[in-house]
């Protein structure tokens, strides 16, 4: 639903913005250009943005692969 995504959009601090309509009743929407790396706790363990490689990013999600560890159980 539209609230979720703004609900979502906040919780990861995610730039939107709705431009202008053209005569025909388009527009841009103007965002954030992010990819999140959540671990399957849901918690956000990296963050990356247009200028990382593909090799950086997947070099990135290794590490952080071979290096989790979950959260202790409550």
């Amino acid at each position: 639903s539209p609230e979720q995504v703004r609900a979502a959009a906040a919780a990861f601090r995610v730039y939107v913005s709705t431009g202008p309509r053209d005569a025909m009743g388009d527009y841009v929407v103007d965002h954030a250009v992010l990819t999140f790396l959540l671990d399957p706790e849901g918690l956000c363990r990296d963050c990356y943005g247009r200028g990382r490689t593909a090799e950086e990013l997947a070099r990135s999600v290794r590490e952080h692969m071979e290096n989790y560890e979950a959260l202790p159980a409550e």
